[in-house]
């Protein structure tokens, strides 16, 4: 084998640590974006909870929230949440309250479900009359209130 030879060997195994570096590197992206999605989206029971209010400092714009539900054309129902003077924070979630920032709570017949992002998919429903609420939560999880009403909102859905 010449010097030509060996250098062009030398360079493609160099290529194939380098190639492969990166996809192992972008699989763990992927996994921790798995992750964050299925921390994002554990259910909980409130079993009668009280979460502590966060009231809305007199100088912070007020946050608003609202949501939109649709029927997936696969499976199960997409929510997707629109608010204002408000920014989803998941890297500060459990950490301290600031005003403007956290998750959102979203509750399907009162069972809670943490969205740390604007968008949910509901796999399935069953028959029946069900209660989708939403609430603007700080980083702590404590409610946004304005004169101790919490910023939420509410729709119905009947699913045949």
């Amino acid at each position: 084998m010449n010097k030509h030879s060996s250098m062009i060997i030398s360079l493609l195994i160099l290529a194939v640590i380098i190639l492969g570096s990166i996809a192992i590197v972008q699989n763990k992206n992927i996994q921790d974006a798995k992750q964050s999605y299925t921390i994002g989206s554990t259910s909980m029971e409130m079993s009668g909870m009280q979460l502590k209010p966060f009231n809305v400092p007199a100088d912070e714009p007020v946050p608003t929230i609202a949501f939109t539900i649709t029927k997936d054309t696969m499976d199960g129902y997409d929510v997707h949440v629109t608010t204002t003077n408000f920014t989803f924070t998941p890297d500060q979630l459990n950490l301290a309250p600031v005003a403007g920032d956290g998750h959102v709570h979203l509750y399907i017949d009162n069972k809670l479900i943490v969205m740390l992002a604007p968008w949910f998919h509901i796999d399935t429903l069953a028959p029946g009359t069900h209660t989708i609420r939403v609430s603007l939560n700080n980083n702590d999880h404590s409610v946004y209130t304005v004169n101790g009403n919490p910023i939420q909102a509410e729709q119905t859905i009947t699913v045949k």
